[in-house]
């Protein structure tokens, strides 16, 4: 399981750095907090769970773990979106 651990590490930071991107491209320093949530919630939302649908669709997959998977990502979003919030350069 530590493969897995390592890996799902690397995603998130995959992630992040995405969305902190993103966010500073399109965001001033100091910008509110409310302002760098939801730009960076967003793009860590699409990078979690955008992608999840199309395994119901093609694969067959139950659209109810997929919407349980999709709720995942948006709970990984918001913890990503606050932490950029949070620490976003005054």
């Amino acid at each position: 399981m530590g493969g897995q651990l390592a890996a799902w590490f690397v995603y998130g930071l995959v992630v992040s750095v995405f969305a902190g991107y993103l966010a500073g491209a399109a965001l001033p320093t100091g910008a509110p907090y409310l302002d760098v949530f939801r730009f960076a919630g967003t793009t860590a939302f699409a990078g979690y769970a955008l992608a999840l649908p199309q395994h119901a669709i093609w694969w067959k997959r139950s659209w109810g773990a997929t919407i349980r998977s999709m709720i995942d990502g948006l709970i990984y979003a918001c913890v990503t979106a606050g932490a950029f919030g949070w620490l976003w350069p005054r």
